[in-house]
């Protein structure tokens, strides 16, 4: 069950700067959870199964540093990244991803749904980070 929660219309501004691409605030405020959750050694709460943002038909996917591009760019040097998958169930796993034909010109999206991500639905995945540095994911 949702709820409805009022913020200052300050606050939300504050809060859509930090949203990527289709996000929600609930997904916006998710990850400033889990950030601070991180940050200060707590163990994060994973969604309950019957969570609308578990139940959502998009895929979260953060990128490690901030963006995508900036991702690509340490992918390139590297040609090795981790992806830690969240799933519908509370378990989370890390994936390697060898990414030693990865290129220039190759999409890092497009690597990642037909790749590790492939099937995420059915294999009951909601978020998926990603990071060249293992130390930035925390199962």
């Amino acid at each position: 069950m949702s709820q409805v929660v009022r913020i200052p219309i300050s606050l939300y501004n504050r809060l859509s700067v930090h949203a990527n691409g289709f996000e929600t605030p609930a997904n916006v405020i998710e990850n400033i959870l889990n950030y601070y959750e991180k940050h200060k050694g707590l163990k994060p709460t994973p969604p309950s199964p019957l969570s609308p943002v578990k139940q959502s038909t998009h895929l979260e996917i953060v990128y490690y540093p901030t963006s995508e591009q900036s991702f690509k760019k340490l992918l390139l040097q590297t040609k090795k990244a981790y992806i830690l998958l969240h799933k519908q169930d509370g378990t989370s796993e890390i994936k390697v991803w060898n990414a030693n034909n990865f290129d220039k010109i190759s999409k890092v999206n497009g690597n990642l749904r037909s790749g590790q991500l492939r099937g995420w639905k059915s294999k009951g995945i909601y978020k998926a980070e990603v990071s060249t540095n293992l130390n930035d994911l925390k199962a």
